[in-house]
């Protein structure tokens, strides 16, 4: 009775939660579509003696066609003196999208020159509308971690770790659809504050998931480990978190608002993102070589390539740049934004745990499709098209059979070529792993040929979880009957049956 009302008071919970950031994210998407807001690049301005220097200067932008450059410093706008980034850009605010605003820039003299006082020079720059497109981007990833969360909770409610799973997909959906505009008022401000606790939370309940997925009752149950301390053991994760999260408030309630200030916490919430990503997939990997149980390392083995795949190239691409202070395309960092899409697609597979087998082969098989429709391009494009031409020049009355014969050579190559790229996959992927056509014939041929009856039976308690990922096996043999029956034997119709094999059966 108590866990049932416990049960219903967490469901509650979570559709109130649920319904309310759905309606925050949905007002903050209509907030944004119904302003547009200015920028002049956006040129990176940080504080200095004197003024703002222009520390990046984006080419192509309004700033860069008007004239400024990088170390330039600013002085006003419009006439109005601006020593730091707030009157900056509550003056862009004010004047609009496409106003002309006039930079008062003085240019540092090369050393030469320094004796005489800096260039001094109005510049007209016209502000144009800021680009959204990694908003947007982020905004998709958010309503897949969502739409991939509200599957799993109803598909499995009471699988492990389904939900945990839904609380991490929800704080993500904060983190990725929550986009302050920055326009004066109260909701920007909750909309800012929702969007750095998501930034503090959503890292510690990954690493979390990852620490905690794979310990089945066995592991988590030890008699020298109690509830207790794997709650303290666990909430120790979230303490860098809630430590950034104190740095914001006093930051933004004792410290001076400077650029760089924002610029610094910037990089540590993104570096801390990117350390725990990177912890979790060292946890998947180790968890993945040392499981033992073949559900558990087929279940492991895609949280570790979600992981890796979503990983890598968000921290080499997006998090080792943007702490380095390094310049990156926006394509490259829009596609390793994308790239964390992969985490909760992998993660859901794992958790349903329905046909891992089937999804397993579906993406052998993807990949082997692809890899030979690539292949086969590129030999079309650069021999049949070759040869083609060739013949075509020596023989121009073979001009139309040319193609015919091209395609037909192209289709008999597909399928030995296919077969050739799935076993080198196969073979590349997981080693340990057959197909099941290909595994249940050779275990029959093993099982024909075997002559000696207890090989025999080992052969199958160890063939048979491997091959059809079951976690217990038994093989009882048909026993003389002497009137008593053990505890390990098994009786039909008088008959006695004796366990000669076992797998995954500890209290036989």
């Amino acid at each position: 009775m108590k866990e049932a009302l416990q049960t219903r008071i967490l469901a509650v919970a979570l559709a109130v939660a649920t319904l309310g950031v759905c309606v925050l994210a949905g007002i903050n998407l209509w907030q944004e579509s119904n302003f547009e807001s200015p920028t002049d690049g956006p040129i990176w301005w940080v504080e200095s003696d004197g003024g703002l220097r222009a520390e990046r200067v984006p080419i192509d932008s309004p700033g860069y066609r008007a004239g400024i450059r990088t170390g330039d410093i600013l002085l006003a706008i419009d006439d109005i003196p601006t020593p730091r980034v707030a009157p900056l850009e509550r003056e862009i605010y004010r004047s609009g999208v496409f106003s002309k605003v006039t930079y008062t820039i003085m240019r540092p003299l090369p050393g030469a020159l320094r004796v005489n006082e800096p260039a001094r020079f109005p510049v007209q720059v016209i502000l144009e509308p800021a680009n959204r497109s990694m908003a947007q981007g982020s905004r998709l990833i958010a309503l897949v971690y969502l739409s991939i969360g509200l599957y799993v909770l109803f598909r499995r409610w009471t699988a492990p770790k389904s939900t945990h799973f839904y609380v991490f997909c929800l704080v993500s959906f904060v983190l990725y659809a929550f986009r302050p505009t920055y326009e004066p008022g109260v909701f920007d401000r909750v909309i800012y504050w929702f969007n750095q606790v998501a930034t503090a939370l959503q890292p510690a309940l990954f690493l979390h998931f990852a620490v905690s997925f794979s310990v089945g009752a066995g592991r988590a149950a030890t008699r020298s480990q109690t509830r207790l301390r794997r709650w303290a053991m666990a909430s120790l994760l979230y303490v860098p978190g809630a430590m950034l999260l104190g740095l914001m408030v006093w930051a933004t309630l004792r410290w001076s608002a400077t650029e760089v200030l924002a610029h610094r916490l910037d990089q540590i919430g993104v570096g801390y993102l990117a350390l725990y990503y990177v912890i979790a997939a060292i946890v998947f990997r180790s968890r993945y070589v040392g499981a033992e149980s073949p559900l558990e390392r087929q279940q492991l083995k895609w949280l570790t390539r979600g992981t890796l795949l979503a990983v890598c190239p968000f921290t080499l691409l997006y998090a080792i740049p943007y702490m380095s202070d390094l310049v990156v395309p926006g394509l490259l960092r829009q596609l390793a934004l994308l790239s964390l899409v992969l985490l909760p697609l992998t993660f859901s597979w794992a958790i349903v745990r329905y046909r891992l087998m089937d999804v397993d082969l579906i993406f052998k098989r993807g990949m082997t499709y692809t890899l030979a429709t690539a292949a086969l391009a590129g030999i079309y494009f650069l021999l049949v098209g070759t040869a083609s031409e060739a013949v075509h020049a020596r023989f121009p009355g073979f001009g139309f059979w040319g193609p015919v014969v091209a395609i037909i050579v192209v289709g008999l190559s597909f399928d030995p070529l296919r077969r050739i790229i799935q076993g080198r996959l196969d073979r590349v992927l997981d080693q340990k792993s057959f197909d099941y056509r290909e595994t249940l014939i050779d275990f029959g041929r093993s099982l024909n040929s075997q002559t000696d009856l207890r090989a025999l039976v080992d052969s199958i308690v160890e063939r048979l979880p491997q091959t059809l990922l079951v976690t217990r096996v038994a093989v009882f043999l048909a026993a003389e009957s002497d009137g008593r029956v053990s505890p390990n034997e098994a009786t039909d119709e008088g008959r006695n049956f004796e366990l000669a094999a076992s797998h995954g059966l500890s209290n036989v």
